[in-house]
């Protein structure tokens, strides 16, 4: 691929040794867990579905705010942790081994997927229904019985770990190629990008046509796997052809703008049906040009915000300054415990006066987060061995 005049040796990103650069993808993924426990409480207090504990605030400006919150953090939040998933997966495998590489998913996924749906999911579901569940049933048959064994917000672990497998399969069984041994493929272009944009899109909106994103099969929502593929598979791209390095300050500056774009787009479209009193579940799937046109707009909210949040971590935060680093470290034990902390915190914030219901959803965030944090900095793994798995 020729350089365009844009990129110019003074445009391209300075070298970065390994140890700095991983500092920015570190603070990146500790971003994601905030966001994932944003979305999490944004649940609870807009939503009616895919949660545990729901107490609706009754504040229209409140409740648009959440259902932009969601809906925007829908199109990229989780793509870009399978991204950064993908990036980090294939030099595990080329450090340990293909035996050694399993064996440590199972330990680090597998170990935390099994406790929480074994055990956290039932426990926050028996206690928040203890009322209505049937007396004569002990605990344990209340989470077999009563399939409360899931693996809930978990499932991320659950597909991850299917995505690592099928990787560590492949290469195993592929022979090395001659691209391997070269120095790699260029950083793909802004017309390769639009292009893989339409494909990925279009792809999204005819599984979103028989699979809208709401619905489950197994505990998954199907109709969100074109997209997971695609950006755990490019993560393991962008790791082998060193495409965060090659990333230049020009094209990181022009997928920002684009994304800030797009996102305007999204919210327009949501504020829009909002006011008209319609519903919001053709963001979700279905057969209609409102479903097309936000798919497409979400797809580049998807790719761009890759793009711009690799750039502008790089540029600005790449940095760990104590409390960053120890959160940074804390950030994997907090995505898997953060559920029930939050549920605490909401079932307790129940009743509390906390003043304007906006107000009460920023405090009750604040608070589930650093509780989150402290919980399992002092607590979660503190426990013999956690440290080795989490």
């Amino acid at each position: 691929m020729q350089m365009s005049a844009e990129q110019t040796p003074a445009s391209r990103p300075q070298p970065i040794k390994s140890a700095q650069r991983m500092l920015y993808l570190d603070n990146l993924r500790l971003s994601f867990t905030f966001l994932v426990i944003l979305h999490h409480i944004c649940l609870t207090y807009a939503a009616d579905s895919g949660w545990y504990f729901y107490q609706h605030l009754y504040d229209p400006f409140t409740n648009l705010v959440l259902n932009i919150l969601m809906g925007v953090g829908r199109t990229w939040v989780l793509a870009c942790f399978f991204l950064i998933s993908g990036y980090f997966t294939p030099g595990s495998l080329d450090r340990k081994g293909t035996r050694a590489f399993i064996k440590d998913r199972f330990i680090r996924i597998g170990i935390p997927l099994a406790i929480f749906a074994l055990f956290i999911r039932p426990t926050i579901v028996y206690l928040l229904k203890w009322e209505t569940l049937s007396p004569q049933y002990s605990y344990l048959t209340n989470i077999f019985l009563m399939k409360n064994a899931a693996p809930g917000p978990a499932w991320f672990l659950e597909v991850l770990l299917v995505f690592s497998l099928v990787y560590a399969a492949w290469k195993a069984a592929a022979r090395p190629t001659r691209r391997e041994k070269r120095e790699g493929l260029p950083f793909p272009g802004n017309g390769i990008i639009v292009i893989s944009i339409i494909v990925l899109a279009a792809f999204t909106f005819v599984m979103r046509i028989y699979l809208p994103s709401e619905k489950q099969i197994f505990h998954l929502r199907l109709g969100n796997y074109a997209e997971y593929v695609a950006f755990f598979f490019t993560g393991i791209l962008a790791y082998r052809n060193q495409w965060l390095d090659k990333l230049t300050d020009v094209i990181g500056r022009q997928w920002t703008v684009i994304t800030l774009a797009a996102v305007c787009v999204y919210i327009f479209f949501i504020v829009q049906s909002w006011s008209a009193g319609e519903s919001l579940s053709f963001l979700r799937g279905g057969l209609s040009l409102k479903t097309l046109a936000a798919t497409y707009v979400g797809t580049f909210i998807a790719v761009g915000s890759s793009i711009s949040l690799t750039y502008l971590f790089r540029t600005f935060l790449n940095g760990q300054p104590g409390i960053v680093r120890s959160m940074a470290q804390d950030a994997y034990a907090a995505f898997i415990f953060h559920s029930p902390v939050i549920i605490a915190v909401t079932w307790y914030a129940r009743n509390s006066l906390l003043g304007y219901p906006f107000v009460k959803f920023i405090s009750v965030f604040i608070i589930g987060t650093v509780l989150t944090f402290l919980v399992c900095h002092y607590f979660i793994r503190k426990i013999p061995y956690a440290k080795k798995v989490l």
